[in-house]
């Protein structure tokens, strides 16, 4: 076994190297250092596992808490929903809208068909639809960037 000896001209508590003729461990581990390498490296390996656990743990915890708040939004606009619903008017115009009912005395109409197209907007359109060719190959040659 190599031991490092004091130099004489180091002063005390200096180390130097051992004599040539000893034969040095492999990877210039001692058994000391082998036997701590070996314990680090198991300490290691067994704190992997709940070190593992915790993080999951930890982003299933944010999970549920982000649905908790989304459920407590959600309960929030329900119940804005419900008091709204006790009101007679707000459930008439409910009614209207949704079912086509009408009050006794009214008369409803349907209009059927598709609205005229303004010949602007036709144009608007189909410009919209077919630029030309030099804006097309811009887009495609930038079209990364954005």
């Amino acid at each position: 076994m190599s031991q490092a000896r004091p130099a004489a001209a180091g002063g005390p508590g200096r180390l130097r190297p051992a004599a040539s003729g000893e034969p040095r461990p492999p990877l210039g581990l001692t058994p000391r250092g082998a036997v701590l390498l070996l314990v680090a490296f198991a300490l290691a390996a067994t704190a992997v596992y709940p070190l593992r656990q915790y993080v999951s743990q930890q982003d299933r915890i944010e999970r549920l808490q982000a649905k908790q708040q989304a459920l407590v939004a959600e309960n929030a606009r329900l119940e804005v929903e419900r008091k709204r619903l006790q009101d007679p008017a707000y459930v008439q115009q409910l009614a209207k809208r949704d079912y086509h009912l009408v009050a006794p005395g009214e008369e409803a109409w349907v209009v059927t068909g598709t609205p005229p197209a303004d010949s602007a907007a036709a144009a608007a359109a189909a410009a919209a639809e077919d630029p030309p060719w030099y804006k097309r190959a811009w887009r495609a040659l930038t079209g990364w960037l954005g």
